[in-house]
């Protein structure tokens, strides 16, 4: 099965603690169908003052350089929108929580799931909730 390669802004490697505008450093992590895997730290180079280039725009390029085998970046908060930003090949989520919190639900989602063909995982049931499941279905039998 194919895993997504994901880049977490966060010095710590317990949250996810820097902005898409701070980011100094990412933890690179394969997120799979049954969890997740840390690859590696990734230190960020300063970049140089370039008058001709806006600092955002620099810096937002300089990341893309260095997470250029990820298709995911997590961040405290983007700053110029909220919730999701899609930059060329990679999509900025804000995810102000801690990071297994955040890898665990990209590898349950539903829609990650879905677009990279991994089976949907199986959500455990209650004995009462199953009862009133098969109640139901012999309830709807009965009135045909």
């Amino acid at each position: 099965m194919s895993s997504i390669r994901v880049a977490v802004a966060s010095t710590d490697g317990i949250d996810i603690d820097q902005s898409l505008k701070q980011t100094s450093c990412f933890r690179i992590y394969d997120v799979e169908p049954d969890g997740f895997n840390f690859v590696e730290f990734r230190e960020s180079r300063e970049l140089p003052a370039d008058p001709a280039v806006g600092v955002f725009t620099g810096r937002v390029g300089r990341i893309l350089e260095e997470i250029s085998d990820c298709s995911i970046l997590l961040v405290r908060d983007i700053g110029v929108c909220w919730g999701k930003l899609r930059i060329d090949w990679v999509t900025v989520y804000e995810a102000p929580m801690p990071v297994r919190k955040a890898l665990a639900k990209l590898s349950e989602s539903v829609l990650f799931r879905r677009e990279l063909n991994w089976p949907a995982r199986a959500q455990p049931q209650s004995e009462e909730a199953y009862s009133s499941g098969i109640r139901k279905v012999i309830s709807i039998a009965d009135q045909r």
